[in-house]
């Protein structure tokens, strides 16, 4: 293909994924399906054009509302011509139809993903098993308080089962230009003008004269109605019904149970709004130019009424969710960011670090952050649930414990696990499964197999022989007993730790000088009790785990398995030098590539949300990229 090919496709692979909200990994699989066919450089970069972006809304429209696979896809698009590049006249926009039989179809689909029978369904709803089949077939209508029993079971919206709008950010919609959904039975026809894009919900409802919502219903939310034509009775739970005349409005939270019905002799016709709960807790925000609102409050002094902060011209900000995991912090940058494309979470990280490793300093060292700042940034992942990889002021590590943990309270808090229990985390270092149903709202995480490399390496540190003993797993720890050196473990003696495990490297270096390059941290242990140890985690000279460390809970029991202290099954306790509380056992024993034992580690412990911060980059600051103190 010619570069002047090329130049009717300007659009790269991570903005088509951006505008159109499709993956990049999921583009790449429609292409090798034969969906689209975007150019393709020489070096393998791709790019697309408007009709190709238009191709691309199409065919995740037919797979989510119309619930088609890609075979039956390929064949619908196959019927339609595919539009030339060249540029030409814009037709009239089509009102697009929604038939009520796709919906059925799609309710369909969520029940046997969730592996739920027709009858459990129908217990849980209280409409007839015969009447769901026959929806789900296409050949019977719902009412609006049916499907929203239904969205309810499945943690959906009504928007979300309906399907939504897509309109390029475009704020204008046009007379006849709205989304049509018929499904709630002859009578009841509702124009989309747009629909699970931003914070409102916006519809018109056509409701034909004797048609009612079938009894109360509720749903998160709040909701406007406005009466444009006709005579609408609206009744709130608890309330007497009141009518709704042209001009009048009706404004409730959408959580109080709620019905209408047309009593009048011909058509209504109401403008409805809805906001979505989930869409307000959404990781994605809104700049609003140079101002920030800080919402409003009651009181006396600086923070009296509403308050906003004035920005200088081309500031950035980037908003960020904190929480900490036994003491250690983990900031999780939930500002979206385009172009972090790869197959693999390693290789969105490469990206990160290609296109956007500036953002890394400054987001966590001085004056932003502090030496222990350590960052997370969600992606999404084919292999997994849920993708993260991990950024520090000194690197990209391909494994963290501690900020898996804090993750998974965020993700919680933000309504993204929709009352999952377990779920899947892809990291660069590897895939991990996580459980939320601990006892006393422990979070437990399952990590890679453990094994003690190396026993009793004998180093001299300040002219004593020291035994090291080295573990390797998803990091590699180097692990001493605190009682060798004259040490106990406890925040008086961090200095004097921070400093010999500097010196245990270096001793390392001289008598094992390949394990000096892949070391992660120096582990300082030290027993308290039977099943309790307090441990700390040294990574250099400056940086040190404020927790136990989750890696370095699963090297201390692998040492203690491997030394016949702990038993399969059996707790162990770990604490920091700060008060900060993990758990562990191993729950089984494989055979490592070596032939040692390897040890599989399952930690437990508690995160907590700190906060959440904008943090802003004023274009004049001498100090963007951050500093080290």
């Amino acid at each position: 293909m010619s570069d002047q090919t090329n130049s009717r496709k300007p659009y790269s692979i991570g903005h088509a994924a951006k505008v159109t909200g499709v993956s990049v990994s999921t583009l790449r699989s429609w292409e090798s399906f034969g969906l689209i066919e975007p150019y393709k450089s020489p070096s393998g970069h791709r790019s697309f054009a408007a009709s190709d972006l238009d191709r691309i809304r199409q065919i995740e429209q037919l797979r989510r509302v119309s619930g088609m696979n890609l075979s039956g896809i390929r064949r619908a698009l196959d019927e339609v011509p595919v539009a030339d590049d060249v540029p030409a006249a814009v037709p009239e926009p089509e009102r697009r139809k929604v038939e009520f039989e796709k919906i059925g179809e799609t309710v369909r689909n969520l029940r046997q993903e969730a592996g739920m029978s027709l009858r459990e369904l129908s217990e849980r709803t209280e409409i007839g098993v015969s009447h769901l089949s026959m929806f789900e077939r296409g050949a019977a209508f719902l009412s609006p308080a049916r499907m929203s029993a239904i969205a309810e079971v499945f943690h959906r919206t009504l928007s979300e089962i309906l399907g939504g709008t897509s309109r390029q950010d475009m704020p204008i919609v046009r007379k006849g230009e709205g989304r049509i959904v018929s499904t709630f039975g002859p009578g009841v026809t509702i124009e989309q003008l747009t629909v699970a894009e931003r914070l409102m919900d916006a519809e018109v409802w056509t409701i034909e004269a004797g048609r009612e919502s079938d009894g109360f219903y509720a749903h998160d939310g709040e909701e406007l109605i406005y009466v444009l034509e006709g005579e609408l009775e609206i009744t709130l739970s608890g309330r007497e019904a009141a009518v709704l005349r042209p001009g009048d409005s009706a404004y409730f939270n959408s959580r109080i149970g709620h019905r209408w019905r047309n009593l009048s002799g011909g058509n209504v016709v109401v403008l409805w709004m809805n906001t979505d709960v989930e869409r307000l807790g959404s990781m994605h925000f809104e700049k609003r130019g140079r101002r920030l609102d800080l919402g409003v409050s009651h009181g006396t002094g600086l923070g009296e009424g509403g308050l906003n902060v004035e920005l200088p011209g081309n500031s950035e900000t980037y908003r960020v969710l904190e929480t900490h995991t036994a003491g250690h912090p983990t900031r999780i940058l939930i500002e979206p960011l385009s172009g972090i494309e790869g197959e693999t979470v390693a290789e969105k990280a490469q990206a990160f670090e290609r296109r956007y490793d500036h953002l890394r300093p400054m987001l966590l060292q001085e004056p932003r952050g502090h030496v222990g700042s350590f960052g997370l940034v969600p992606v999404p992942s084919d292999k997994a649930d849920f993708g993260a990889f991990f950024i520090t002021s000194y690197g990209y590590p391909r494994f963290c414990g501690h900020a898996v943990l804090g993750y998974a309270k965020a993700l919680e808090a933000l309504g993204r696990l929709k009352e999952r229990q377990r779920f899947s985390v892809e990291m660069p270092g590897g895939i991990v499964e996580v459980d939320l149903g601990g006892k006393g709202d422990l979070i437990q995480v399952c990590l890679p197999a453990v094994s003690v490399t190396h026993r009793d390496l004998m180093v001299t540190v300040k002219g004593k022989a020291l035994a090291v003993q080295v573990s390797c797993g998803s990091n590699i720890h180097a692990m001493v007993e605190a009682s060798d050196l004259g040490l106990e473990v406890t925040s008086d003696n961090l200095e004097q730790m921070l400093a010999a495990g500097q010196q245990i490297r270096k001793a390392l270096a001289a008598v094992q000088p390949a394990l000096e390059a892949g070391l992660d941290s120096v582990l300082f242990c030290q027993s308290i009790a039977a099943g309790r140890e307090r441990l700390f985690l040294a990574i250099d000279r400056q940086r040190y785990d404020r927790s136990p460390g989750v890696g370095g809970v699963a090297a201390r029991m692998s040492l203690l398995m491997a030394q016949g202290r702990l038993k399969e099954g059996e707790v162990m306790e770990a604490e920091s030098i700060f008060g900060g509380h993990l758990q562990g056992r191993i729950t089984g024993i494989a055979e490592g590539p070596d032939g040692r034992p390897a040890y599989i580690p399952k930690i437990s412990g508690r995160a907590h949300l700190n906060g959440i911060s904008t943090l802003i980059l004023e274009p004049d600051d001498p100090l963007r990229r951050g500093f080290l103190g």
